[in-house]
C-alpha cells in the first residue's frame, strides 16, 4: 500500500490504549524497526484479509450487496417514474401524494 503524502486524502483513526499496552506495541514496533503507524496498519490489513476470507463475513457481504442493489433498483424506479419518455414531468392525477402543504393560487381570497 503506498504511503499517503502530506496533505493527501487520508483519515485519522485514534486508538486509546493503556500505558502498558502502548509499551508493548512500541516495543514490538522498535524490534521490527517500524513505526507504530506501520505496525497498526499491518495489523488492520491482516485482520481485514482474515475477515474477507471467512465464510460468515462473505455471507454478510453478499447480503449487504443484495440490499444495496435492491435500494438502487428502488431509487432507479422512482427516478425513471418521475420523468416521462419525452424528458418532462409526467401528468399527475388524483393518485399524487400529498405534500403536506395546501396550495393556494396567488391572488385568491382566503376564506
Amino acid at each position: 500500500m503506498p504511503e499517503p503524502t502530506k496533505g493527501g486524502d487520508v483519515r485519522t483513526i485514534a486508538l486509546r490504549v493503556s500505558p502498558a499496552y502502548h509499551g508493548q506495541l512500541a516495543l514490538v514496533a522498535q524490534i521490527d524497526e517500524i513505526t507504530l503507524t506501520d505496525l497498526m496498519q499491518r495489523a488492520l490489513d491482516s485482520y481485514m484479509a482474515e475477515r474477507r476470507a471467512a465464510p460468515d463475513f462473505q455471507a454478510k457481504a453478499t447480503a449487504a450487496l443484495a440490499a444495496a442493489e435492491a435500494q438502487m433498483a428502488q431509487t432507479r424506479a422512482m427516478l425513471l417514474g418521475a420523468v416521462s419518455a419525452e424528458g418532462g414531468m409526467p401528468e399527475t392525477g388524483t393518485d399524487a401524494p400529498a405534500t403536506g402543504r395546501g396550495s393556494r393560487i396567488k391572488g385568491e381570497a382566503s376564506g
